[in-house]
């Protein structure tokens, strides 16, 4: 009886069915290019990426790109495979152990272990903004916010992969929602929550800072001056926040590796600070450069949610203010997730000189309390006539958003790298030569049955190694003393080695990133693949794997999504006579 009448609560409350949405939409991604030795979402921290991560982190002098929190969590929920591994493994030597770790079975393990937990953090993360919106709205605003954020398409993306940027947003969503509990309710109790949660975001992936700069130390001022009862307790309040800020320091500097291998974590921030940003930042560090980024980051706004939505954001900024007037801690409080966008945008945004769909996703996710409150208001204050047209609009433009994220799944399911490995499955002969080109997460499965070899010029300790493929560095140009009888080619990889020489610059304000450059000053490389795809080289084009929906909108800004895999055969009158 007492399970049927909890069911029955959650039938009856719209949060359920907000995360039974969120849930469905996160489930295709899970077997994603699975079983596999590697995954397909790039820049993902498993399956192979993190254990190395976090021995590195604490390895005397050495560092890892990623802080090690999260690899923490993996390594935890790991821990049955990696004691198999290692009882499997002939020694326990390095190499021996990573020959059998890179195995399928354990790989797999990690990978949905990763993305299992993704899952759990981006649907938390929805109920959390719901909540938020509830404490400074009310109820109807909070589902309304629920609602939109999980039909943030880049939140479903990466709501289902094993990249970081789900899970840090998951902790600097639940520091914010401590922070307007601590504001509307004077909680300060709640603060070392604050803080323990902004550390953990932190510690997850470092672009979390950009999100507390603003927010916190502005709605405080602000709080302290305008609120009379916190004006009153300020120095409870100042020596709470000093208190505690000054825990989260040592927690960060100790969880991040800084006390323990200083020489590491100074490597670490010289790289991030280095090539791990400035190589790839696609805007000029100008005012030309920071107005083209701005104007790009509003264009890419349908990216996440249907367009209007950003006038529907705007209009819940604006209800807030109303509601907010007379009461300057729920106003303090209101405007935190604004401030989180403008922090983030200022202070990452503009320095990083990028907009990824990842680097725009916590301005999606915090300005979905906004566009939840305008929501609301049309669905609870419009009368007559109107209400008609304001419900068929949001219905409409809730169905719009579902289509988008429907697509991704869509993407995810008919994945071009399934139909390059039927097409091998059917045409590659037991033993025969092939080479791979570009990395693991945007190659398909490669056949077992047949002699493979990854060629490229980086070198082999830079390589993330597959089972049953041999690494080779050597020019692509030497291709004829290798005679393979079929290439595997990503798109994605090639692309900026066929892009023609002495391009025009990409336009106002924007810069071509430094990586794309030194692509494209390999001189020796370019006319490689300029004369294999120009049909001059001993091979034809025998088979393209393309993401060709009919139904469905093509994914934009996702490397590893939707990705051509050019399948090249060596011409019959090429190939060596058997004697």
């Amino acid at each position: 009886m007492k399970i049927k009448l909890i069911l029955q609560s959650w039938v009856r409350n719209p949060f359920f069915w907000v995360g039974f949405l969120s849930v469905l939409l996160r489930l295709p991604g899970l077997a994603w290019g699975l079983p596999a030795s590697d995954g397909w979402d790039d820049d993902g921290v498993a399956p192979r990426n993190f254990l190395v991560g976090l021995a590195q982190t604490y390895a005397p002098g050495a560092y890892f790109t990623y802080p090690p929190l999260h690899m923490v969590w993996l390594a935890l929920l790991g821990l049955p495979a990696i004691a198999m591994a290692l009882l499997h493994a002939p020694t326990l030597t390095q190499h021996d152990v990573i020959a059998e770790f890179i195995h399928v079975p354990y790989m797999t393990f990690f990978a949905l272990t990763a993305r299992l937990l993704s899952l759990v953090m981006s649907v938390a993360t929805i109920a959390m903004i719901g909540k938020l919106t509830e404490k400074i709205a009310g109820r109807m605003a909070g589902v309304c916010a629920a609602a939109t954020c999980a039909l943030d398409a880049a939140l479903v993306y990466y709501g289902q992969v094993s990249n970081l940027d789900g899970p840090y947003l998951f902790w600097a969503v639940l520091a914010v929602w401590f922070w307007v509990r601590v504001l509307v309710d004077g909680q300060l109790q709640k603060l070392r929550w604050v803080i323990m949660a902004m550390v953990a975001a932190v510690t997850t992936k470092d672009q979390a800072y950009a999100v507390f700069l603003l927010p916190l130390p502005v709605s405080l001022v602000y709080w302290i001056m305008r609120d009379p009862i916190a004006r009153r307790n300020r120095g409870a309040i100042l020596r709470a926040t000093l208190g505690w800020g000054s825990v989260g320091a040592v927690l960060l500097l100790l969880i991040d590796g800084a006390l323990t291998n200083p020489t590491g974590f100074a490597r670490r921030l010289a790289f991030l600070r280095g090539p791990a940003s400035q190589d790839y930042a696609a805007y000029t560090p100008d005012l030309a450069g920071h107005l083209r980024l701005f104007a790009d980051m509003a264009l890419s706004f349908p990216r996440f949610y249907p367009g209007f939505g950003l006038v529907l954001a705007v209009l819940g900024g604006v209800l807030m203010w109303r509601r907010s007037r007379g009461q300057p801690a729920l106003r303090a409080a209101g405007f935190v997730p604004a401030l989180a966008v403008v922090s983030f945008t200022v202070f990452f945004n503009c320095v990083a000189l990028r907009t990824d769909n990842r680097f725009l996703l916590p301005q999606s996710v915090f300005l979905a309390p906004y566009i939840g409150i305008a929501v609301s208001w049309l669905l609870t204050s419009a009368r007559g006539g109107v209400l008609p047209i304001a419900r068929c609009g949001v219905a409409a433009l809730a169905i719009m958003a579902l289509y988008q994220c429907m697509g991704l799944d869509a993407a995810m399911i008919d994945d071009p790298r399934y139909d390059a490995e039927y097409w091998m499955a059917g045409h590659v002969q037991t033993g025969a030569p092939m080479e791979a080109y570009g990395r693991n997460a945007f190659l398909p499965r490669l056949p077992a049955h047949a002699d493979v070899t990854r060629i490229d010029v980086i070198a082999l300790r830079r390589r993330n190694p597959m089972p049953g493929v041999r690494e080779v560095m050597e020019p692509f140009e030497q291709i004829e003393t290798r005679k393979p009888q079929l290439l595997v080619i990503p798109q994605f990889w090639v692309r900026d080695y066929l892009s023609p020489a002495g391009q025009p610059a990409p336009g106002y304000g924007r810069k071509r990133p430094t990586v794309e450059e030194n692509q494209q000053r390999d001189e020796k490389d370019r006319a490689f693949f300029s004369s294999l795809f120009g049909g001059e080289q001993p091979y034809h084009v025998a088979y393209v794997a393309r993401y060709a929906s009919s139904l469905w909108p093509v994914p934009q800004g996702y490397e590893s999504l939707g990705q051509t895999v050019f399948l090249f055969e060596r011409t019959p009158a090429a190939l060596p006579v058997a004697p």
